[in-house]
């Protein structure tokens, strides 16, 4: 695959030949253009991040095929990072000359207080660029950042409009309206009278065909399995999320065999390692369950790792079903062990629940890695020693431990409605790389305090990870190098040992007790 960016033409079976050849600076195989065509749509992936590793486009892949089913010509290039990247856009400005320019942006930012950094910025150069080389073209940008804050995102990045929710439908209605020469609303989607868009029928939804819109090499040499989603919305109410905002607060299932049917088109190009990215993976049990019987039917057994796991809702029928899939290992989701903690944060369950989830993933032999959240409003001393007390009894390598530190308000979240109802004083603070994003620690945990603690506790358990470490540039090695050991994914069961390389004078004996093997979980 080539170093940067993929344009697929309108049919997403072209000749995987084709496009390196595209990528690689010969022309194109199209006509050249006189002016820009409305029925010309250029999507672009708007996702800076390479930490920790890419996240695929599979947003924009929906909105693609849809664009495409309603009988438009749809180009799609990615991962525009480095000059090349950029000259191969011009390139296709010039030759193709798009009427109508597709941005999605995913995040807005890393949310990370010690090492901050904004995901806009790339998305307002591509806007320049075009401006500069097709100003007559319309873009139009889309994804969960400008759901989350349209006004920053248009404020950051210029563009004719801005889609609030999902884009499947939308996309199609601003094309088709722009196609009768009327002039749509800057914003689509009004949060006040109605909120963003929202597809009705997810069930109707066609699979994205994710692996056919883009190369999917460069998103697979990480610890990234390949995307998939079974239905959309979440009516938990965990006070600092804004899955609500993004996705509504129902549950919208997709259906399971175009779920099947995405993975079968993925598993036929060679792809063998999936992650189901649905904001809670096993809520609804039942839609869950039929996923899986679904996989099982159609004999789709592959590496599946599951997000997001709900700790109290995970039966015997499940997990087992899971396991004869193919399911090695899951993420949960518990964000803190102290209960009050579990009540200030809007949890339905308290550490009874952990501790029984953590004795049922080890009974079924799934490895399980642990995100906590502290220093939430309540959140003291003792309540972070009661978390780091049920991380050292009852999360053992392989299983891996990812903590938090500080929270990031963003609109739409609960947090956010309580700090501008003026409920948190001094214990709120910003972010040190001169942005105005705003960052949560409880008076009594503070930054110098938690970052010290938890050192220690690593220190101690090398199992765990920590945000106020950042992505350090042995973590990144380290992942680019581990698809080159034969190794399974997902590579934080590896964690352990790596962060053991760390430590003065350990990377000889950490070399010679390095895994050979997948660790049997």
């Amino acid at each position: 695959m080539c170093d940067g960016c993929s344009v697929t033409q309108n049919d997403p079976n072209t000749a995987a030949s084709e496009t390196v050849a595209q990528l690689a600076g010969e022309p194109l195989s199209v006509s050249m253009h006189s002016a820009p065509s409305r029925h010309r749509v250029l999507l672009l992936n708007g996702n800076e991040t390479q930490r920790p590793y890419r996240v695929a486009p599979l947003g924009m892949a929906f909105v693609a095929s849809s664009v495409q089913a309603s009988g438009r010509e749809v180009r799609f290039m990615d991962q525009l990072q480095g000059f090349r990247d950029v000259q191969r856009l011009l390139r296709v400005l010039r030759q193709w000359k798009p009427g109508v320019i597709g941005i999605g942006i995913r995040n807005l930012d890393n949310s990370d207080f010690h090492a901050f950094h904004s995901y806009l910025s790339l998305p307002a150069k591509l806007v320049a660029a075009i401006r500069r080389e097709l100003p007559e073209a319309v873009v139009v940008l889309g994804g969960s950042a400008g759901t989350v804050d349209p006004e920053r995102v248009l404020e950051c990045v210029t563009a004719d409009h801005l889609i609030l929710g999902e884009g499947e439908e939308a996309m199609v209605t601003l094309l088709d309206a722009l196609d009768r020469g009327e002039t749509p609303l800057n914003v689509l989607g009004d949060p006040v009278a109605g909120g963003p868009n929202r597809v009705a029928r997810t069930e109707d939804l066609k699979p994205p065909r994710l692996y056919q819109w883009t190369p999917m090499a460069s998103y697979l040499k990480g610890d990234a399995g390949y995307p998939v989603q079974t239905k959309r919305g979440c009516p938990l109410k965990c006070s600092y999320c804004t899955y609500g905002r993004i996705e509504g607060k129902r549950y919208r299932k997709l259906h399971p065999e175009r779920v099947a049917d995405e993975i079968q088109g993925a598993m036929e190009q060679g792809i063998r390692d999936f992650e189901f990215v649905d904001s809670t993976f096993n809520l609804p049990i039942q839609h869950t369950l039929e996923v899986v019987e679904t996989l099982l039917r159609r004999r789709l057994f592959a590496n599946y790792h599951g997000t997001g796991m709900h700790p109290s809702k995970l039966p015997d029928e499940l997990l087992d079903g899971m396991k004869r899939a193919g399911f090695r290992q899951v993420i949960l989701t518990a964000e803190s062990a102290a209960d009050s903690m579990l009540k200030s944060y809007g949890k339905s369950y308290a550490q009874p629940a952990l501790v029984s989830a953590a004795d049922q993933l080890r009974r079924h032999r799934l490895g399980a890695l642990w995100v906590f959240l502290l220093a939430g409003p309540g959140e003291t001393e003792a309540t972070v020693e009661e978390t780091l007390a049920f991380i050292a009894e009852h999360v053992r390598a392989p299983d891996a431990v990812y903590i938090t530190s500080g929270i990031r308000i963003y609109k739409g979240s609960p947090m956010a409605d309580a700090w501008e109802e003026g409920r948190f004083g001094a214990a709120s603070l910003r972010s040190t790389a001169g942005s105005d994003a705003t960052f949560y620690y409880s008076e009594h945990t503070q930054p110098a305090w938690l970052e010290a603690r938890l050192k220690a506790f690593q220190r101690q358990y090398p199992h765990v990870m920590l945000s106020c470490e950042g992505h350090g540039w042995m973590t990144q090695f380290a992942l680019n190098m581990l698809p080159w050991t034969g190794l399974k994914k997902p590579y934080w069961q590896y964690l352990g040992w790596l962060n053991r390389l760390r430590r003065p004078g350990a990377l000889l004996s950490a070399m010679r007790s390095a895994p050979q093997t997948t660790p049997s979980i």
